[in-house]
């Protein structure tokens, strides 16, 4: 790859793929090969997974030239894991075919899945079947942690014994539920309980965490508060990522600005 044409300019760098930390999770909520294509053009470089709208997989058909089986080509060649959302899942535990979907899927070309609880609810012990199930069948596993709906305050020692335990039986990264974060830090990002964040975090690392933030005031009190390496997803749009990846390194107004002012500290 060829280098900076602006190399002598310092930029906050970004770590290379495939990432381990920084992740940024979109979803393809249904697009043309060329407009996919496109997309990865532009920003490719800071995507590292792709979510396939749940209702174009359903209807993906055996034949190779199928839109979904060449935009995973795609998306794979671009060195982006490529997953179902978790309804598929649902819907697979529903149908008595979870075996079935996760061999299905890896035969597609998926290289991960999400497995998630909105509808249909889960034990730990079918949790942790559920992963060993997918990791046999050679896929990576995502796992949706907190309620869609929650009435009461965020518990951090719940949340932090699930991921902890899935980690340790194989799942590679736990989503935070989106309402999860919205109870936790308002609409503009400055409730208290936003501590409890802070305290997830202490407990099971940043790396295992996707925060499923979506509210630009929500992405930029994570970078604020932990940094460049947040993991954001699963469900960030298109358009959203080319924006998103300068506040990400603190070279938008959102992102403050911040690697100037440090830049200017250094300098005098």
């Amino acid at each position: 790859m060829a280098g900076r044409a602006f190399s002598f300019i310092n930029i906050p760098e970004r770590s290379k793929k495939p990432r381990k930390v920084g992740l940024t999770l979109a979803r393809d909520l249904g697009y043309g090969y060329a407009e996919a294509e496109s997309w990865l053009e532009a920003v490719g470089d800071i995507i590292d997974y792709v979510k396939i709208r749940h209702l174009f997989l359903l209807l993906m058909t055996e034949d190779k030239n199928d839109l979904v089986r060449r935009k995973i080509d795609l998306y794979k060649r671009n060195q982006i894991d490529v997953n179902p959302g978790g309804i598929v899942f649902e819907m697979a535990v529903l149908s008595q075919s979870v075996p079935q979907t996760f061999k299905k899927l890896a035969q597609l070309g998926f290289t991960a899945v999400e497995i998630s609880e909105n509808i249909v609810p889960l034990d730990l012990d079918q949790k942790l079947r559920y992963i060993k199930m997918a990791k046999d069948s050679g896929l990576k596993v995502l796992f949706e942690v907190g309620e869609k709906y929650p009435s009461d305050t965020f518990d951090v020692d719940m949340a932090a014994n699930d991921i902890n335990t899935m980690a340790k039986n194989g799942c590679d990264l736990c989503i935070l539920e989106k309402s999860q974060i919205e109870l936790c830090l308002g609409e503009k990002g400055n409730k208290p309980e936003a501590e409890r964040l802070k305290q997830l975090v202490a407990r099971v690392g940043l790396a295992q965490i996707v925060f499923e933030a979506e509210a630009q005031a929500h992405q930029v009190w994570l970078f604020k508060t932990f940094g460049p390496d947040v993991n954001l997803g699963p469900n960030l749009d298109k358009d959203v990522i080319a924006k998103l990846e300068p506040t990400r390194r603190t070279l938008s107004r959102e992102g403050g600005y911040t690697f100037l002012s440090d830049q200017l500290e250094k300098v005098g």
